[in-house]
């Protein structure tokens, strides 16, 4: 579906603003296994509090798409874009690790486009049993909503037996696209080092009941 079509299909441009048109057909990768990290870096540390305040909502776009494989590493070796690996904890707002909370992740390539046919740069992946996730990918490309560019941004869904789903965006600090953008919650923006040529960044996600 490109942005003329998803304009003619009428569900507004207040979702048209979130993603850009998907990119070209890409061969459906093969399913692995649901793990909180398989990359070979270690999981981010326990933090020393969390937070009472349940993550705030984003909108979800028009590009969600249901059946992402189980994975946590999204980027091939042969794929462009800076390397990024994001890791944090999924909690209750009573300060309950959650273990096995599903996190469901999609972006856009380097290019800023979303991959409609297939699942590149989606996946889904699992909290460990101390309420750990990572996931590696690429920092998302930016793209135009109308006469200016949307801030780079992933794409997340968490959810959990006795919580409601979570549908957010995490975004980075920096990033010269933040302000203005008519989605952005300053809560969502992640602080970033660099590592061995790889972007890092913490987000820790809690769940409302």
């Amino acid at each position: 579906m490109d942005r003329r079509n998803f304009l003619a299909a009428g569900l507004g441009s207040l979702f048209l603003a979130a993603c850009p048109r998907g990119s070209a057909s890409a061969p459906r990768d093969a399913l692995a296994p649901t793990v909180a990290a398989d990359d070979g870096d270690a999981l981010p540390p326990m933090p020393a509090s969390c937070a009472v305040i349940a993550t705030a909502e984003n909108i979800e776009g028009p590009f969600y798409k249901r059946g992402a494989p189980s994975r946590s590493v999204l980027v091939a070796p042969q794929d462009d874009g800076e390397r990024l690996v994001i890791g944090g904890t999924v909690s209750s707002t009573h300060c309950e690790r959650l273990s096995k909370a599903v996190i469901d992740v999609w972006q856009a390539n380097a290019k800023g486009d979303y991959d409609l046919d297939g699942f590149r740069f989606r996946g889904r992946m699992t909290s460990d049993a101390k309420g750990r996730w990572q996931v590696s990918t690429i920092v998302p490309g930016r793209y135009l909503n109308g006469r200016r560019y949307r801030p780079a941004h992933v794409h997340v869904k968490v959810s959990a037996p006795g919580f409601e789903t979570l549908t957010t965006q995490l975004y980075f600090e920096g990033d010269p696209y933040n302000e203005g953008d008519p989605f952005i919650d300053p809560s969502l923006i992640m602080a970033t080092t660099v590592e061995k040529k790889v972007r890092r960044a913490m987000f820790d996600f809690v769940l409302a009941a």
